[in-house]
């Protein structure tokens, strides 16, 4: 116990004093939040798991506590909010060393810091199976202005706000390796292990009003876009063509004779924004980014009566499968109704 006490007084020290609006923070049985008025609040969980999630023969501490933030954030994003604190739950495997979970600690507050966000409370606990690491983060947005999924209208234009694959390609480099070590692999690892979340591109569309349904790319377009038809009523055709992938993509799909449509489309973690847009609004989109100084969101198919994805190449269309990852595939759980 006497352990666990001064490794909560070590973070509590790199975490800092709670901001404004947060009246009690590490310390306390819980922390204290005063709701502004007039704003919605966010609320986020995602959990962590080693051997699930992350590889730590590949993946540093410090970048782990970075990419935990970082996925949060993103729900955020996705709402098209500002993320304002944080909770951290941490399950450390007594056989590791306790003074590397400070390693994990910075790369957690050095995205907090990075994105406006404090970390006020929290728990830790012994897990012999292995690290398991849970974050939630609480944010706000002007009340009624959240983005949701189920706003998508036939007839509307599907964006994303970047390039796609480029984290699926560097898990890719990562499990199989690469026989080219020339090839320059720094971008697919910046991609994998340290996301960045988009946030100023979420909170444009929230308060310009541009986007009807918006989702984060966590799990692949093909399964998170398939989130949105669901909760809309509608389906969508994709332009294989229009798809953004970059020329290393590319290039290590080709020497691991993989399909570069397939890491863009099904490998995930890209954390971009995908998101639809009505007809008549395309130059507005464009305008509020480029006055905010960000690239141009690129568009990549439209919705459609459905059901279902459709994706459209150069020798004819094909329904695209909702391949992403799944927690529990083939669980045997029956739809509710």
């Amino acid at each position: 116990m006497a352990g666990e006490r001064r490794l909560i007084a070590v973070l509590r020290r790199l975490f800092g004093p709670p901001p404004a609006g947060v009246s009690a923070g590490i310390g306390d049985d819980t922390a204290i939040i005063r709701p502004e008025p007039g704003h919605d609040l966010l609320w986020t969980i995602d959990t962590l798991v080693e051997g699930i999630h992350f590889d730590l023969s590949y993946t540093p501490l410090r970048d782990l506590g970075w990419k935990a933030m970082a996925v949060n954030l993103s729900d955020i994003a996705a709402m098209g909010g500002e993320p304002q604190s944080a909770l951290l739950s941490l399950g450390w495997p007594p056989q590791r060393e306790l003074t590397q979970v400070l390693e994990l600690a910075q790369g957690l507050q050095e995205a907090a810091q990075a994105y406006g966000t404090s970390i006020i409370g929290g728990d830790t606990v012994a897990a012999p199976a292995g690290l398991l690491l849970s974050v939630t983060v609480l944010g706000r947005i002007a009340a009624g202005r959240a983005l949701r999924r189920c706003g998508a209208r036939v007839g509307d234009a599907v964006y994303v706000t970047g390039p796609l694959g480029l984290a699926a390609a560097g898990l890719a480099v990562q499990r199989h390796g690469l026989e080219r070590p020339a090839l320059e692999t720094t971008p697919l690892r910046t991609a994998l292990l340290r996301p960045r979340p988009q946030l100023t591109a979420g909170r444009l569309l929230a308060e310009h009003r541009l986007a009807t349904a918006a989702i984060d790319l966590s799990d692949g377009v093909a399964s998170d876009l398939a989130q949105i038809c669901q909760e809309s009523g509608v389906g969508a055709v994709l332009w294989a063509d229009a798809i953004p992938i970059p020329p290393l993509v590319a290039e290590v799909a080709r020497h691991l004779h993989l399909n570069p449509l397939d890491l863009a489309l099904k490998g995930g973690e890209d954390y971009q924004l995908l998101f639809t847009l009505p007809p008549g609004q395309r130059e507005a989109l464009a305008a509020a980014f480029q006055q905010a100084g960000l690239a141009p969101p690129i568009p990549i198919g439209q919705i459609s009566v459905g059901p279902g994805i459709t994706l459209a190449l150069p020798d004819g269309e094909k329904l695209l499968a909702e391949d992403g990852f799944d927690h529990f595939p083939d669980s045997g759980v029956a739809d509710g109704g």
